[in-house]
């Protein structure tokens, strides 16, 4: 009797172990969305995104109160306004893109990270679109303190308000700041340090348009980025569709791939 008790007793609790285990759910995987806005709330949680984002909107403020007071002869555009406060949001909304790339490197949370997702090349492409994403809104900011200078101006002073070529002010404005992004994400991809990339992404591109003409005349386009970001933005190549593919390729598309394939590898500590 005692044997056949010792035989049957293990058999119960692996049994009710089996049972258990066909009683859970499968484990499922992370949405990307869920990826993408988890990456947002990192970006807008910590101290340095929020003051980012802030200082490009009172950049921006500051340069249409200025656009403000010195409103030239005839009616008061939106471009004017929306021309002077776009131009330091298009030179800052970049280190929002090498920020969300570098952020889990420099504040040692890759770790955390990459353990809850595995998959980091998948949670590398979500650092690039919630970046698109949070600079769009920021644009879009821009945007709305933009159409409510014109009106002001139109309200409170001898100009009229005219909101003429809206449209195509605003497909300029969302590419070109898309292409920066996308640039700034990319280079804070291969280079991983936040100080390090944001001086790279300003130096490099901008050294060049400076050097290169002296030294390769018009060859220089080939590898002129901002001169292909500013026809792509106007819808014009100008015949010049094998230098804006190459500047891009180059600057964009080139560091995005290496930085994908870096991050995929880079030791986590």
């Amino acid at each position: 009797m005692s044997t056949l008790t010792e035989e049957i007793a293990p058999v119960a609790p692996a049994k009710h172990r089996a049972e258990v285990a066909t009683a859970l759910p499968p484990a499922r995987g992370q949405s990307f969305l869920k990826l993408v806005t988890i990456e947002l709330r990192k970006s807008v949680n910590t101290r340095s995104g929020r003051v980012l984002i802030g200082a490009i909107l009172l950049i921006a403020l500051a340069a249409m109160t200025w656009q403000f007071t010195h409103l030239p002869e005839g009616a008061a555009g939106v471009d004017g306004f929306l021309g002077a406060g776009s131009t330091g949001a298009m030179l800052i909304l970049p280190v929002i893109g090498v920020m969300a790339m570098t952020s889990e490197w420099t504040q040692r949370t890759a770790l955390t990270t990459f353990t809850l997702s595995p998959r980091r090349v998948r949670v590398q492409l979500a650092k690039f679109v919630s970046a698109v994403v949070l600079s769009a809104v920021v644009m879009t900011g821009v945007v709305l303190l933009a159409l409510l200078g014109t009106a002001l101006a139109g309200a409170v002073t001898d100009h009229s308000a005219t909101y003429a070529g809206l449209g195509g002010l605003l497909a300029s404005s969302y590419l070109m700041m898309a292409l920066n992004v996308v640039m700034g994400a990319a280079f804070g991809a291969v280079i991983a340090q936040t100080a390090v990339a944001i001086l790279v992404f300003f130096i490099a591109p901008t050294a060049w348009s400076l050097a290169g003409p002296a030294l390769f005349k018009d060859n220089a386009n080939y590898l002129d980025v901002f001169s292909a970001f500013g026809r792509i933005a106007e819808r014009d190549l100008n015949g010049m569709l094998p230098e804006t593919l190459t500047a891009i390729g180059v600057w964009v598309v080139l560091p995005t791939i290496v930085g994908l394939w870096l991050s995929s590898r880079r030791e986590v500590k």
